[in-house]
């Protein structure tokens, strides 16, 4: 994979943004396998591990997330765990 020169950047929650070197499967649909990946990982890993297994934005995997939970697909945690950010290099 070639290295673009576009630059990281993140919203104001902390959210990696759309980068063609992170997120190859930005805007493909989901398939079966990434999302029963989703539903086993989430919890375990947090959305940012995620994003980065599945190569999708941090913010489509929580929608996903959401979704599932909604539609019951997806069990709530008994617990909340809290995933700490990874910082941008450098900082």
């Amino acid at each position: 994979m070639k290295g673009s020169t576009q630059k990281v950047s993140y919203d104001r929650y902390g959210r990696m943004q759309y980068h063609p070197d992170y997120h190859p499967n930005h805007g493909k649909p989901w398939r079966q396998p990434d999302q029963v990946y989703l539903i086993q990982r989430y919890d375990l890993d947090g959305p940012e591990q995620v994003s980065f297994a599945l190569g999708r934005t941090i913010h489509t995997i929580m929608t996903r997330a959401y979704e599932l939970r909604k539609a019951g697909l997806m069990p709530k945690p008994a617990t909340q765990i809290h995933h700490r950010r990874l910082r941008e290099l450098g900082k």
